[in-house]
């Protein structure tokens, strides 16, 4: 019984460990589906100073990412960084400034610039 409970404890102190030394670049990535189809994913990094689009799928509709930041001045903006290569390697991607990190973020997937479908909005 003692083993059992120790081997527990033991597997539970690591699960712990791995989740939470996790970056939160990973968590901050959202995959757009539409249709039934996963058609790319976008994000922002954890501390919101890279923000990205990714089309994966050849279908001529391309991926978006819309995201806020604060700007110089204090009032908030949208802006947008597109993918819309398909399979083509490369991807999307803006490199914030420090002062400036990316407040929220939305992944949008559409035919010729449009928003068929989007994630919700969410912070990285």
């Amino acid at each position: 019984m003692r083993r059992t409970t120790r081997a527990l404890l033991t597997a539970f102190t690591v699960t712990s460990t791995l989740l939470l030394t996790m970056t939160p670049a990973a968590a901050s990535e959202r995959i757009v589906e539409a249709n039934g189809q996963a058609r790319g994913y976008g994000g922002a990094g954890g501390d919101g100073l890279r923000v990205y689009a990714c089309d994966t799928f050849s279908d001529n509709w391309g991926v978006r990412t819309h995201y806020t930041y604060q700007s110089s001045s204090g009032s908030t903006v949208t802006a947008t960084i597109n993918d819309a290569n398909g399979v083509t390697s490369g991807c999307g991607e803006q490199a914030m400034a420090p002062s400036a990190p990316v407040l929220s973020y939305r992944v949008c997937t559409g035919p010729a610039g449009a928003d068929t479908a989007c994630t919700p909005w969410t912070k990285p």
